[in-house]
């Protein structure tokens, strides 16, 4: 899910002219990592995420994959942190292609929600 080929904007100025590489949540350099685990948005899913599950997780790709390798046993950790992930995604494609308007944290929460 999280490779060099997410069109996020630094790996889309690569393949041609971006005239704004910031993050759609922030002001910082939209990269992978940042979408993920830095932007202010992505830090305050992972802290409700780690707090509701009691474990440390979200801040980079490893806290999350060290657990989708072990199937079962952490199935739900699993779908949550997936949920999480592919969230902030739409989330961001909405901000991105829809044009839509940044309204809370609380429809990111719903949409991690509804996933699940």
């Amino acid at each position: 899910m999280i490779n060099n080929r997410t069109l996020t904007r630094d790996n889309l100025a690569k393949r041609r002219k971006v005239e704004d590489a910031s993050c759609l949540f922030c002001v910082e350099n939209e990269s992978c990592h940042h979408l993920f685990f830095d932007c202010v948005v992505a830090r305050r899913c992972w802290s409700v995420v780690a707090d509701l599950l009691g474990i440390q997780v979200g801040g980079d790709i490893v806290s999350i994959g060290q657990f989708w390798l072990s199937e079962k046993k952490y199935s739900v950790i699993n779908m949550i942190t997936s949920a999480v992930l592919w969230s902030i995604w739409k989330l961001r494609n909405e901000l991105c292609f829809q044009r839509s308007g940044w309204k809370s944290m609380e429809v990111s929460f719903y949409k991690i929600l509804g996933l699940l």
